[in-house]
């Protein structure tokens, strides 16, 4: 019997329907089968609690009866042992009351004791002698803030940093930005990585796309592009752990850090608010590279819901959150009206684009978006639990979708349709108080249409793409036009036992990822020109189209990823002051051919956690993280590996013949070699070696303090290479003619260029491989305050410096034959970050209790009650850039180009790759709140400004040095920057 892991890949059209109701039915019957048959649960995000019990002498109490509960699930019971301790493991995140009770001892009630994701809170508790009064009820003590046990580096963003503190976007992520040890993604990388974009942030100074996102135990990653999927309102998050590389082998799926997210609940108390944001563009800072007379229009409006409570108080809750937004807006391209005439007067005399012309002015933008989520909670007995969540999101954005500059024309800009639907079960059995399973199952689809200019969903757009490197692109650019639909099956099971000192954990998990795609990069054709005076005489320097292999030919591509794990790990106690983390953990990636996988993908993990007091810990570990390869980097392989597609190039006096033909071809040109890719014959999967030290203090007040070293080490990174190319020539005026370039520019001459190929059938053979690394170095000092007494900060600083040898997947050395002389700075080094957020609420929260007889506040104070005040202030080092002639100067026959600028000095060096960086980045969002109580709720009064000091930051740089020895004008000068300053008020009634 033979088994096939991946479909054919023609088996259906990538512009299919997204799946409706068929897809819903199969989703249900799938999860009723599941709960039959198998006790399911969460882990992966799970807290847990453990303690001492003890007496007045500090004698251990054993047999004592430890029963924890909540509004929000079902009642918890274990029994402390003969040391008198306790724990219980899997409990989701939130507030609990502590029931301690055994004869002869009074029975002590702990109230609001919180649990965190992925956290481990410790409750020790000295019971008093039973008297009359055999109940005595405490307040959970929080003034120690740090988790002891926890080896690996972790932030814990709470519920009240989700609700108050000031989110752009109302994308939850965000948040994950203040943590310190994390940084932006450079926006270089999604620019140039040709896959439609990659994750927003970055951990350890690798790649943003090696980051893994876990919502409810589930995964949540777009692995074709490495960012995330599911857009959740921040109404349906409870709270979510950064972890930065976890020494736990439950942690993986990714080399760089996991997020941990946690959806809120329903309780027995009916909770729920409405709301509405407002943005208007007479309120905003003018775009700082803009250079129409006016401010451009802008208007912004997004509405929303949550609700929550008890369909059965105490064993079946709901919750339910939805938002839409719609943005109305203007943009433009920020090319010198001098500039904009040229281009226009050249494409009107001759040329493809002879009936197109460049606009001047604004043009519209659109974006909309619609986030729906529904829970259900079901307590099926006292040792199983069920939850369910249901969550879609729809956005659509019209005009300035992604990954654009301000040299980029209306008509090389995008539109994007993204369309998530995702289903999630968890089951969480408690087969005894210390016998834990979980099981997770997840049913997910994404629908993702991308384009550009005016081509429809069904139409392409009809015209080339045109680039003066440096100064302009219009026309049908690259890449930017695609259809894709992205399928996850995922089940993953763990069993958790706990004996004596040690936590055993074991697990496995199983996910098939199906994609259909119609990758249309290059079909239109590309042409390049040195300067706007070779526009205007047509004189076109390269050519680059792509083509399917055969007449009627089908580029598309259907396949599928089947990715496996299985993991073993003890969570050892080994004294009160030490605990050890013990794993080994094993994935494998299985890709069709021809990308075979290494399989021998142990990942070993030692973590500790040293606590010589109850105020300090030192922490340490090391371990592997094996990551994925993007399906992006698969997709392009099996698309163009020249018997589905294939792409042509041709350069100079060919390239200018061709474009004064007037029309772009339609079928492959006669006599040129086809350019195709494929992959390295050993492939690797990568990962990253961790080691990390750091020490970690608790203060008076629930302040804490900590510092942390860390080292990183990326290996068998993803790197692409025109292996094709015979050893290079250094080039001169006597014997340009004779290695095909009769007119050679300044940046050439001295260079070493390739003129030949080993293989004559082929032009390029541009290939993948895993032989790419990174290096990263860096110190964080973090101060942290838990949210106590309406005041909460958090502020961190990181020094560090990251190295590497290809910062993407499709990014080519200069030099296929020494490509370590590519080792530099990586696009994702960033020297240095300090991040501040806080907190603070004047006056009594309405969700606190008051106690009796409160003291009378101040009048001054009296009349401030009901303000909030939430800062976040974000100060970072600019971002790398390439420096890169524009050109392909050295004659690879590959794009994007990858030929640096000659160095002042000659001798055919180069400029140091990456070596080109923006001015700092520094941005100050404030949100004030006033709170009004109405009713049994209160009415949010906000406004909020990011950005507030309209800091220009500056995001992307003019990396075309131009043809000569002397740069061009412009090079090096900003020409992106993120939003300048924004003003938003927002009305939000919480009952």
């Amino acid at each position: 019997m033979t088994l096939s892991l991946s479909a054919p890949r023609r088996a259906a059209r990538p512009d299919a329907p997204a799946f409706g109701w068929s897809f819903l039915k199969c989703a249900l019957l799938l999860l009723m089968l599941v709960t039959v048959f198998i006790s399911t649960g969460n882990a992966q995000s799970a807290g847990s609690l453990s303690g001492q019990i003890t007496d007045s002498t500090g004698a251990a109490i054993p047999g004592a009866t430890v029963t924890l509960s909540s509004s929000a699930s079902a009642t918890r019971t274990t029994v402390s042992n003969a040391s008198g301790g306790f724990s219980l493991l899997g409990l989701p995140s939130g507030s609990y009351q502590v029931q301690v009770a055994v004869r002869g001892f009074q029975t002590s009630t702990t109230q609001g004791l919180a649990i965190a994701t992925g956290r481990a809170a410790q409750l020790n508790l000295e019971l008093a002698l039973a008297s009359a009064s055999t109940t005595v009820a405490v307040s959970a003590n929080a003034a120690n803030g740090i988790d002891t046990t926890q080896s690996a580096s972790t932030a814990n963003i709470d519920r009240d940093r989700i609700e108050e503190l000031p989110i752009p976007s109302r994308n939850y992520l965000n948040f994950v930005l203040l943590a310190p040890q994390v940084t932006a993604a450079n926006p270089a990388i999604a620019q140039q990585t040709l896959s439609g974009g990659e994750g927003g942030f970055s951990f350890g100074g690798l790649r943003p796309s090696s980051n893994a996102v876990y919502i409810d135990g589930a995964s949540d990653n777009d692995e074709f592009t490495g960012a995330s999927r599911t857009e959740l309102s921040p109404e349906a998050i409870n709270d979510f752990q950064i972890v930065n590389h976890g020494f736990a082998a439950q942690s993986g799926g990714a080399s760089g850090g996991s997020i941990d997210v946690q959806t809120r609940n329903g309780t027995d108390a009916r909770h729920g608010d409405a709301f509405l944001f407002v943005q208007n563009g007479a309120l905003n800072a003018v775009p700082p590279l803009e250079i129409v007379p006016r401010r451009p229009d802008e208007s912004r409006l997004r509405a929303g819901m949550s609700q929550g409570g008890a369909i059965v108080p105490h064993r079946s809750f709901y919750y339910v959150a939805a938002e839409q937004e719609y943005a109305r807006g203007e943009d433009a391209n920020d090319l010198a009206p001098a500039t904009l005439a040229g281009i226009n007067q050249a494409i009107a005399h001759s040329g493809p684009l002879s009936s197109f012309q460049l606009q001047p002015g604004f043009f519209p933008t659109v974006n909309q978006q619609l986030e729906l989520s529904g829970r259900l909670d079901q307590a099926l007995s006292s040792r199983h639990a069920l939850m369910l969540r249901y969550a879609l999101t729809n956005t659509r954005a019209v005009n300035d979708a992604f990954h654009t500059d301000d040299l980029t024309d209306r008509s090389s800009r995008g539109s994007s349709f993204l369309s998530d639907n995702d289903l999630n079960a968890t089951l969480t059995s408690t087969l005894s108080p210390r016998l834990l399973n979980a099981f997770t199952f997840q049913l997910s689809q994404r629908r993702a249409v991308n384009r550009t200019g005016t081509a429809s969903a069904t139409q392409p757009p009809a015209q080339p793409g045109v680039l003066i490197p440096g100064v302009a692109l219009f026309g049908t650019p690259y890449d930017g036009n695609s259809r894709r639909f992205e399928s996850h099956v995922e089940a993953n099971d763990s069993l958790i036992r706990q004996l004596g000192p040690h936590t055993l954990t074991f697990g496995a998990g199983l996910s098939h990822i199906a994609l259909r795609a119609a990758v249309r990069d290059g079909f239109n054709g590309l042409y390049l020109f040195t300067t706007l005076a070779d526009l205007s005489t047509g004189n076109a320097s390269f050519f680059l189209q792509a083509f399917p292999a055969q007449t009627n030919g089908n580029p598309d591509t259907n396949f599928a990823e089947v990715r496996t794990y299985a993991f073993a790990q003890d969570h050892w106690q080994a004294t009160r002051t030490l605990s050890l983390d013990l794993g080994l953990r094993y994935d494998f990636n299985l890709l069709p051919s021809p990308l075979p996988q290494h399989a021998l993908n142990l990942a070993p993990r030692l973590g500790l956690a040293w606590s010589p007091t109850s105020a300090w810990v030192v922490r340490a570990g090391f371990g592997l993280f094996y990551d994925r390869l993007q399906l992006a980097t698969a997709n392009r392989i099996l698309e163009f590996n020249g018997s589905s597609a294939l792409q042509q190039i041709v350069e100079g006096p060919a390239a200018a013949a061709l474009y004064r033909t007037g029309s772009t071809p339609t079928r492959p040109l006669p006599g040129v070699a086809p350019s195709i890719y494929s992959s390295a014959a050993a492939l690797a999967n990568p990962y990253s070696e961790v080691a990390s030290l750091g020490v970690e203090r608790a203060l008076p007040g629930q302040w804490t303090v900590k510092a942390e070293a860390q080292l990183v080490h990326g290996l068998h990174l993803g790197r692409t290479a025109n292996t094709n190319l015979a050893p290079p020539t250094l080039l001169t005026s006597g014997n340009a003619a004779a290695l095909g370039l009769p007119s050679p520019t300044p940046q050439q001459l001295g260079r070493e260029v390739f003129s030949a190929r080993l293989n004559p059938a082929f032009d390029a053979t541009d290939q993948f491989s895993t032989t790419a690394g990174s290096s990263y170095r860096g110190a964080t000092f973090t101060l942290n305050r838990q949210f106590t007494d309406d005041f909460q900060i958090m502020a961190g600083y990181t020094f560090s410096r990251t190295t590497d040898d290809a910062s993407y997947d499709t990014e080519q050395p200069q030099n296929p034959y020494a490509p370590s002389a590519d080792r530099g700075f990586s696009l994702q080094d960033q020297r240095h970050r300090l991040v501040l957020s806080g907190l603070w609420l004047l006056g009594p929260d309405p969700d606190d209790a008051v106690g009796p007889n409160p003291k009378a506040p101040s009048p001054l104070l009296r009349a401030l009650y009901g303000f909030e005040f939430a800062p976040i202030l974000t100060t970072s080092s600019g971002f790398r850039a390439n420096p890169l002639t524009g050109q392909d100067s050295n004659a690879e026959h590959i794009y994007p180009f990858a030929a640096r600028p000659l160095s002042a000095g000659g001798n055919g060096q180069t400029l140091a790759r990456n070596s080109l960086q923006t001015a700092p980045q520094v941005n100050f969002d404030f949100r004030v709140l006033r709170l009004v109580p109405i009713g049994r709720g209160h009415l949010d009064i906000v406004a909020e400004s990011f950005n507030l000091l309209n800091h220009p930051n500056p995001t992307l740089l003019n990396n075309a040095f131009g043809p000569g020895l002397s740069p061009q004008p412009g090079y090096s000068a900003p020409i992106a920057n993120a939003d300048a300053r924004r003003i938003q008020f927002s009305l939000d009634f919480e009952y």
